[in-house]
């Protein structure tokens, strides 16, 4: 549940369920009382995080804290209360035939892109075509150099739109425009969660039409750089960027009020209330705790599972507020199947026989967060606790025996390397994990590598990650269409084999078995070719009710058999601001009730003003 304290710990008030796919539900809309005084309006507000940011592309992949700067420009389709529903946001409604194979949405009216472009059918039409690739340029594979761009698929550089995003809507036959203001979505196959897609945990940030013009993105290789997009974000939300309001290392954003802002208060006054937002990186807990302690820093992120000493600390702070998301997030330790040693199920089993995670829990949150017993939280419809494979140090070396067997004759020692942050707690979680595995005879080498680029070198070959193991963030909440993009196997394609092919769109798509399921290489984290757990994943999205449930847990309990992943502790995060800090939280959704407060994206400061 959302948690707000100040000082300590006070009574719980969120609602206990948050919807799977949401990294982040805006906090905008409606929200004080008449009574209330008046909000204060300018000044500038300091915010502090961990992660760098990498750009504003569609596949430039924020991480976390990151994401907090990029949703107060960008706005989505849709947003999530806290009840876990997704209701429209840049959307007015959105509706569906019966077998939810068709959906009409209709965008919202008299809302603007802080350039002065209207947000309307084309700009939604637009924004689709960049996330099913229909805008790029595949890279020649005739050219002596691989890098150059297709000039028979010349439009501009497709590293920038595409490649990632696609797969989230291989399902998708065509996109129509009605009208000016009604697109229509129709499906290959019905999909009652089409809604809940189109949200993308909250990451699916609308972007003004300007982005996208090859005008706007010069470049004839892979390797060019020279995009607005990545530079420079242009959306409805209620701050804005100018060119060059990010930093050559990446790690300040600066960003000011966007004087057409479409949402107002509930007194019917202009949001949002501050003049300036600065966004600063800052690796270190401790250090962004001491700045909120002496002021310097109006509000800062953090992360219960590398920095919970520091959040607790803050808690006891009287000048301090924090507030905690739900616990519904699960990191995986994700075994990289296509390659020695965890191509062998039984060193994936050792492993995870090897980890305590009771101890790991107190250890590195100070009891904090909560040990897993299903690489899903309990909120989840396909948690379970079947085949999940548990602490156990003598299984664990009955397991390592038998996989320095399968790994082949003079095979003496289970080693592999996995990346942490390279934030200073970050890599003390490596390391405590490190000496759980060595307990046992396991050799992990932790290594130190920035979150941006683990991202980079997760997502960037369809043959491999760089990795033979990765401790990654991207399975949440009780939902799984968010999920499943990066759990489905590569056993079968998805419509198309290959992202060249989907970039080549629609002619690869229109011959394509609607029967076929699963994942982009590039997506499918633990690169596994389990077909038995496809079938049972794909047919649970398909029913509703206690019969989806069950087909749900079916499918996990396939999964932890096969231990293509483990997970250890329940996430949560965390803002913490000082007492000039207002409104944090306060403001309902557009759609009415409200929304989801904290995420691994913070929160909307949309409503929020500082005192004087």
């Amino acid at each position: 549940m959302n948690q707000s304290s100040k000082g300590r710990a006070m009574k719980r008030f969120g609602i206990a369920i948050a919807i799977a796919l949401g990294a982040s539900a805006i906090q905008v809309g409606t929200g004080h009382a008449a009574s209330t005084p008046a909000p204060t309006r300018g000044g500038t507000l300091n915010v502090t995080m961990t992660d760098y940011m990498v750009g504003f592309c569609p596949n430039d992949t924020n991480s976390n804290s990151a994401l907090m700067a990029v949703r107060q420009i960008g706005e989505t389709l849709f947003e999530q209360r806290a009840d876990g529903v997704v209701v429209p946001y840049l959307v007015s409604s959105a509706s569906a035939n019966s077998d939810f194979t068709s959906w009409r949405l209709v965008t919202r009216a008299g809302v603007t892109f802080s350039n002065g472009e209207k947000w309307n059918a084309d700009a939604l039409i637009i924004n689709m075509k960049s996330s099913i690739g229909q805008l790029a340029a595949a890279g020649s594979s005739t050219s002596a150099d691989s890098s150059s761009v297709d000039p028979a698929n010349q439009k501009f550089h497709g590293a920038k739109y595409g490649g990632l995003a696609p797969v989230a809507w291989a399902n998708l036959k065509v996109i129509t425009k009605v009208n000016d203001t009604t697109v229509q979505f129709d499906l290959k196959r019905g999909n009652g969660g089409f809604k809940e897609l189109l949200y993308g945990s909250g990451r699916s940030f609308m972007r003004a039409p300007a982005m996208f013009t090859p005008a706007n993105n010069p470049g004839t290789k892979l390797t060019d750089i020279n995009y607005l997009c990545s530079r420079q974000m242009i959306g409805t939300g209620p701050f804005k960027m100018a060119d060059g309001g990010m930093s050559a290392d990446k790690s300040t954003i600066t960003l000011t009020k966007n004087d057409t802002y479409w949402r107002k208060d509930a007194k019917g006054e202009k949001l949002p209330y501050l003049n300036k937002l600065v966004f600063t990186t800052t690796k270190d807990a401790a250090t962004r705790v001491n700045a909120l302690k002496a002021g310097t820093t109006d509000l800062s992120w953090f992360t219960g599972a590398s920095e919970a000493n520091a959040i607790l600390r803050a808690q006891k702070i009287k000048t301090l507020k924090t507030t905690l998301s739900d616990g519904d997030f699960y990191p995986q330790l994700w075994f990289v199947e296509n390659k020695a040693p965890f191509n062998k199920l039984s060193c994936r089993q050792a492993v995870s026989a090897a980890i305590d995670r009771a101890t790991y829990t107190i250890t590195r949150s100070s009891g904090l967060l909560k040990p897993m017993t299903s690489i899903l939280g309990a909120s989840n419809l396909g948690a379970t606790t079947e085949n999940f494979v548990t602490y156990n140090a003598n299984k664990a070396k009955e397991y390592l025996k038998t996989c320095l067997t399968d790994l082949g004759p003079g095979t003496t020692q289970l080693e592999f390397s996995a990346p942490w942050d390279t934030a200073p707690d970050a890599q003390k979680n490596g390391t405590e994990l490190a000496a759980q595995l060595a307990a046992v005879g396991i050799k992990m080498n932790v290594l130190s590598v920035e979150t941006g680029t683990i991202i980079v070198n997760v997502f960037a070959s369809t043959a491999t990650t760089g990795y033979q193991a990765v401790w990654f963030n991207v399975l949440e909440g009780p939902g799984n269409q968010y999920n499943s993009l990066f759990m489905s196997s590569t056993s079968n394609g998805y419509y198309c084999k290959g992202i060249e092919a989907l970039l080549r769109e629609p002619a690869c798509a229109a011959g394509a078995s609607p029967d076929l399921y699963g994942s982009f290489d590039i997506l499918n984290i633990s690169r596994h070719t389990d077909k038995d757990f496809d079938t049972l994943w794909f047919a649970a999205k398909g029913l509703s009710g206690a019969a989806q449930t069950a087909k749900y847990k079916e499918a996990i309990a396939r999964w932890q058999s096969q231990a293509h992943s483990t997970s250890i502790m329940g996430v949560q995060f965390a803002v913490v601001s000082t007492s000039k800090v207002k409104g944090v939280c306060e403001l309902k959704l557009t759609s009415g009730g409200a929304g989801r407060c904290a995420s691994n994206s913070g929160v909307s400061l949309a409503g929020v003003y500082k005192t004087k």
